[in-house]
């Protein structure tokens, strides 16, 4: 839904032109001129700036947050790597642009209670970039979930991901980053974040199976465990790490009687990127399956099926959406309508479900050998 009649866009900076600015970001700005004017870029290459304006889109090339707000900008949606999120959403609290930062926000504790405790200094807003929690029929899935705790027994997700340049490059205006090592800010903020005694492969998954990919189901499953007041962390079963980092799963047991099994492998030979989330409880299961999050021609289905003991029958429901309802565009959308009178930050993930999420992980992480 777009934001009320007479009420004009809000003007935003994008921070940060890479693969998922263009792979999602702009392609969903593109489509919600009512709701959000794109007035600034801020990158520090001229060539991804350039190809902002070569795309249609008249907005002020920046160099820094502060150019993007003397030019108009009111909020700002922080799209740089990961390991620059700290600084920079920092800059922009300092700014006054309330902030829409992609995942992970941060994946060291003393940088989100730094943070936390910023936001709470400027009373300038951040919300995490938890796109998936906007797609309805994810929320459907969550909502499933928390009303069944009491008889529920296992909740798994298993994901293969290519994690390739094929996924994005036909949406780029040139070509994407190859998968390779962690540069050297990358790894110097991991060390940070898990302890000089960490090791490379800690690290290395810290950093994408389970901060880069897994970061979104934990934070589904803590929106479903909320219900009750539980969370992951001290609740961790095993993690284990294969196939040189490809892989890696974890198992907590946040109740007695339940379960939550997360795997992440990058299958690069797999063309296609493939989620599956199941929640079982005594009287029945959800699927939920899940297409690429850069995917617009396809839609979440959630399948629901209950059984009668006595007669025997099942019962089964299939909920699906209609494709290019995805998750960017309705976070967006929330963004924007947050940005405006009466707006509440309340209704999207901030920093409190940043900082839960990385102690889920982080605990996950150091259990690695």
């Amino acid at each position: 839904m777009g934001q009320q009649a007479g009420r004009e866009p809000v003007p935003i900076a994008l921070i940060g032109v890479g693969r998922v600015a263009h792979a999602a970001h702009l392609r969903e700005l593109r489509d919600l001129p009512h709701a959000l004017r794109l007035a600034a870029v801020v990158d520090t290459d001229p060539a991804h700036r350039a190809a902002v304006r070569a795309a249609g889109f008249e907005a002020a090339a920046c160099a820094t947050p502060a150019e993007a707000a003397a030019v108009g900008a009111r909020a700002a949606l922080v799209c740089t790597p990961w390991w620059t999120h700290r600084e920079v959403v920092q800059e922009c609290l300092e700014l006054g642009l309330p902030v829409l930062c992609e995942k992970p926000v941060s994946l060291d504790p003393a940088e989100i209670d730094a943070l936390i405790a910023a936001q709470a200094r400027t009373g300038v807003p951040v919300a995490a970039g938890y796109m998936k929690r906007h797609d309805p029929v994810v929320a459907l899935f969550v909502e499933h979930c928390a009303a069944h705790l009491d008889s529920a027994r296992r909740l798994t997700v298993d994901i293969h991901d290519p994690n390739a340049p094929h996924q994005v490059a036909h949406l780029m205006p040139y070509d994407p980053p190859p998968f390779g090592p962690q540069p050297p800010p990358a790894r110097a903020a991991l060390e940070r974040a898990l302890g000089p005694r960490s090791t490379p492969v800690q690290r290395e998954a810290y950093a994408r199976g389970l901060g880069g990919s897994l970061i979104h189901q934990v934070n589904l499953v803590h929106t479903a465990l909320s219900a009750a007041g539980r969370e992951l962390a001290g609740h961790l079963l095993h993690a284990d790490v294969w196939a040189g980092g490809d892989g890696v799963s974890c198992r907590w047991r946040p109740a007695d009687a339940l379960v939550v099994d997360l795997t992440h492998q990058r299958l690069p030979a797999h063309r296609r990127y493939r989620e599956v989330l199941e929640f079982t409880a005594e009287e029945g299961t959800a699927t939920l399956a899940l297409p690429s999050p850069y995917a617009r021609d396809e839609s979440a289905t959630l399948t629901l099926e209950t059984w009668d003991a006595v007669t025997g029958l099942a019962t089964r429901t299939v909920r699906t959406a209609e494709p290019g309802r995805t998750g960017f565009r309705r976070q967006l959308e929330r963004f924007a309508r947050a940005l405006g009178p009466g707006g509440d930050f309340g209704r999207l993930p901030g920093l409190a479900d940043v900082a839960r999420d990385a102690r889920a992980v982080r605990e996950a992480a150091l259990r690695l050998r």
